[in-house]
């Protein structure tokens, strides 16, 4: 605990250097802290202490998103790129550049401009000035490099989060996101072509950083329909004073997503201001825009928001981890509020310690054996069925080493066990008969949201005896919960009372 708390400190007192003693002759600095910052919150981690690996490619399509709004003419007196706020004190960005022309062409959004033969040039001009500019300078300080944040290997495909550090970005989100906008809009400033275009007053952190209200009108009679014209908070009818909310507010995650939109009340829009929702409000809200209306929101709302409803789970899981941390306060409703906690939404767990509830099973981690290796404990008894139940018991417990790359784990939490059948074999990131599983055990204090999840599930037979089975798991709207098998050949099962779970699956071992 004293070694994540000295990490924070030392975290936020990096970042703040970084903005007074680097080297930021143009704005691609900030935007790429602020892209990172937002691909640490869009990604779950193993564990607190984890590394993470950022493709190049994700970086650059949020440096493109970033760059949109600044690619529109701020000036109504000028035309053409004259009309634009330059991001350095020499020649137009690159960047600014192409987003100009592909605005210029019709292109009205970044899926618009993703499925147009616009993307590839812009993508390539982004790729170009990530890795020639800020990848391989955020980090010089004073003129020293100073690499907290990630080795500055110089690869053309990634860059590697230190231990800890994205887990420092999700911890400190919010300020990270304000000083380098803050710098941001400073350095457009101070730039001399600007200040002609800017004049005296004007609303330009609006025009750089705020939310698209012409789109958001698009997002409006979808709601309302959805809803069955009723206010998303207080349940009641709305007449002329439909607004849409952010359910996570834009302030604390400053990126449009489709799932993340409400219709409810003007009044009870401007009670709610900037706080995270109730509980009872944000299972509403997984429940009706990630569940039982995903698809239809994805259908509709595509062309204009970013629609992904696993990147808003992850989101709204990351600012409510945040909340419980700092016993921060959520909004009921007219001026009421309870405490953030910890809350499970699932049926019985066993009792056991665990650590932050993110899931990743993209990627597969190596067994490849280190000196001093952490030991994490393994049971060849437990067979954790994919197809049906299966026993199985913890004797014969033995110790491997710990998978090479994922990070610092826990071996009172974290354990490894085999896969037993084929139910879980299918799907992007298939899960094969004998697969070696790094498995995370789960308590109902600090579960956080399991729905859509792939977790390990355990009963008693009839002579007592434990019984697993891994199944990915989802809420219907009755409240009853589908266990969901990969396999398409595997029926969809109901869960029942006798049912636990008992750990939540992170990935796949390389042997």
């Amino acid at each position: 605990m004293i070694g994540a708390m000295q990490q924070q400190l030392g975290f936020i007192t990096y970042i703040q250097r970084m903005l007074v003693e680097g080297d930021f002759s143009a704005t691609y600095k900030f935007a790429l802290l602020h892209a990172i910052a937002d691909v640490c919150v869009e990604q779950p981690l193993l564990s607190e202490q984890s590394e993470l690996v950022i493709e190049l490619p994700a970086i650059a399509d949020k440096l493109i998103t970033l760059y949109w709004h600044h690619a529109m003419p701020f000036s109504s007196e000028h035309t053409g790129e004259s009309a634009l706020l330059k991001q350095n004190t020499g020649a137009q960005s690159k960047v600014i550049s192409v987003l100009f022309e592909c605005q210029q062409n019709n292109i009205r959004n970044f899926r618009q401009l993703k499925q147009s033969p616009f993307y590839k040039p812009t993508f390539s001009a982004a790729m170009a000035t990530l890795k020639t500019g800020p990848l391989w300078r955020l980090q010089i300080l004073a003129k020293q490099e100073e690499c907290f944040l990630y080795p500055h290997t110089n690869s053309t495909q990634f860059i590697t989060l230190n231990a800890g550090i994205a887990s420092c970005f999700r911890r400190f989100y919010d300020l990270v996101v304000y000083l380098a906008k803050n710098a941001w809009l400073q350095k457009i400033q101070s730039i001399k072509h600007n200040q002609a275009l800017i004049g005296p007053q004007s609303q330009l952190q609006e025009f750089l950083f705020g939310v698209d209200r012409n789109a958001l009108t698009k997002a409006k009679p979808i709601l309302v329909e959805l809803q069955s014209n009723t206010c998303f908070y207080c349940q009641k009818p709305m007449k002329n004073d439909v607004e849409v909310d952010h359910f996570i507010p834009f302030s604390r995650y400053s990126n449009d997503l489709g799932h993340n939109f409400v219709a409810t009340h003007r009044a009870c829009n401007n009670n709610k201001r900037d706080f995270l929702a109730a509980q009872q409000h944000r299972e509403r809200w997984q429940d009706q825009n990630l569940v039982t209306h995903s698809q239809h929101l994805t259908n509709e709302l595509s062309d204009y928001f970013n629609c992904d409803s696993d990147k808003s789970l992850s989101v709204s899981d990351w600012a409510y981890q945040v909340a419980q941390a700092n016993s921060a306060k959520l909004w009921l409703g007219n001026n009421s509020f309870e405490e953030a906690r910890p809350k499970a939404n699932i049926f019985n767990f066993p009792t056991a310690k665990q650590t932050e509830p993110n899931q990743v099973t993209d990627a597969k981690v190596s067994l490849k054996s280190i000196d001093d290796a952490l030991k994490l404990p393994y049971f060849p008894n437990i067979k954790i069925a994919c197809g049906h139940f299966k026993t199985g018991d913890s004797s014969d417990v033995e110790y491997l080493d710990a998978p090479y790359g994922a990070g610092k784990l826990d071996p009172e939490v974290y354990f490894l066990a085999r896969a037993s059948g084929d139910s879980m074999n299918g799907g992007k990131n298939p899960i094969h008969d004998d697969d070696l599983l790094l498995l995370e055990l789960i308590t109902p204090d600090k579960a956080g949201s399991l729905r859509g999840q792939i977790v390990a599930i355990e009963r008693d037979d009839i002579g007592g005896d434990g019984q697993y089975l891994l199944r990915k798991i989802n809420k219907l709207p009755n409240g009853q919960y589908e266990l969901i098998a990969q396999n398409s050949d595997y029926e969809v099962m109901i869960a029942d009372e006798s049912m636990r779970t008992f750990a939540r699956f992170k990935q796949v071992v390389v042997e």
